[in-house]
């Protein structure tokens, strides 16, 4: 009996034996294969494992502080034709395109109702006259009254004003043309029936224009009232206008600009008229900010409103910044603060990027 218990007890003792060697064979070869794992990732290249970007300098560069905006020419002034009495236009000396000068008779309101009130009020009022004479010898022989003598003279002098009045309506029978210039617009015909305060057409002066041009919140303080300006068209493309701020808008329009104005002398050599475009050129060099910082738009990380870039550091590791920008036309943008001219921006493979993240810089 004792001799089967010592046969099972060996025959169990050799699965163990067996077991813990497979154990230890596998641990080492495990172990044997984390080193090898170590011993490869520390062979390959720190450079392998960097991030690939490509780089721009901040570069300080003289500005061109010179400002060009599109904008249109209009009419320095433009007034209407408008007439003042009653009655069928029955002479009408104007059309459209025509020059004409200032009090010039443009048309003609037939007068025939005007002139049989007048002769009416005229004979009114030398009767009233005739009255007033009868009357005064009358008081000065005490037969009447100085109440009635008043009233008659009272008379006198309304006869006179409705008389005036009529012969100031008259007048208004001829239209004058309110100043010299050009008819842009004729609105009735002869024949047509006209009425104070209507409009007959418009007069416009074109002997100076104005050219209108919107300019944005930071350049438009950089302009004064009398400035010169250079205009070029693309209708005289070789000749060179010469204006002057005339007017500076003191309040913006919902997008943040104001309006700015151009007189501009118009030449009969190059003539010009409403509607026409030109580019005006604003001088407004200033020595003491002559130079600015520039950086490539694609450096910007989110809006230009709150930008931020990544800087290369002199370990190859990049760090973000935040930055002020200033918008321009064009792919560059003026750094305003947060950078110096020595420093290099990251302009592609930011989306991989955070602070203290590994860079190779590629061509």
């Amino acid at each position: 009996m004792e001799n089967l218990k010592k046969d099972k007890k060996s025959k169990l003792i050799i699965p163990v034996a067996v077991i813990s060697i497979l154990v230890i064979a596998i641990a080492v070869t495990l172990y044997s294969n984390k080193r090898k794992i170590e011993a490869r990732a520390n062979a390959v290249p720190r450079e392998a494992s960097a991030i690939p970007v490509k780089i721009a300098s901040v570069e300080l560069k003289a500005v061109d502080d010179n400002i060009e905006l599109t904008g249109s020419f209009e009419a320095r002034q433009t007034l209407p034709l408008i007439a003042e009495a009653q009655g069928s236009i029955i002479q009408l000396n104007i059309h459209e395109g025509q020059s004409i000068s200032a009090g010039q008779i443009v048309a003609q309101i037939d007068p025939t109702s005007l002139q049989a009130s007048l002769a009416s009020a005229q004979a009114t009022y030398n009767n009233a006259i005739k009255n007033k004479e009868r009357y005064e010898r009358l008081a000065e022989a005490g037969a009447i009254s100085q109440k009635q003598y008043e009233d008659v003279a009272l008379s006198v002098e309304k006869a006179r004003t409705d008389m005036k009045n009529i012969q100031q309506q008259m007048k208004y029978t001829n239209i004058h043309s309110p100043m010299s210039g050009f008819v842009s617009k004729v609105k009735v015909e002869q024949g047509s029936f006209a009425s104070p305060g209507m409009e007959l057409g418009s007069v416009v002066d074109i002997s100076k224009l104005k050219m209108v041009v919107r300019v944005d919140e930071q350049d438009v303080i950089k302009l004064k009232k009398g400035q010169p300006v250079s205009i070029k068209t693309e209708v005289y493309p070789d000749h060179l206008f010469s204006g002057t701020i005339s007017l500076i808008s003191v309040q913006a329009d919902a997008g943040r600009k104001y309006d700015v104005e151009v007189e501009v002398p118009n030449s009969k050599e190059c003539p010009l008229k409403a509607g026409m475009f030109g580019i005006a050129k604003f001088n407004t060099a200033n020595k003491e900010n002559s130079k600015k910082l520039f950086i490539p738009r694609q450096a910007i990380v989110g809006s230009i409103q709150n930008a931020q870039v990544f800087v290369l550091n002199n370990d190859s590791t990049v760090s973000l910044k935040n930055i002020e920008v200033q918008n321009q036309s064009g792919d560059r943008l003026v750094v305003l603060q947060g950078l110096n001219a020595a420093e290099k921006v990251v302009t592609s493979g930011q989306i991989n990027l955070q602070t203290g993240t590994r860079v190779r810089v590629v061509e």
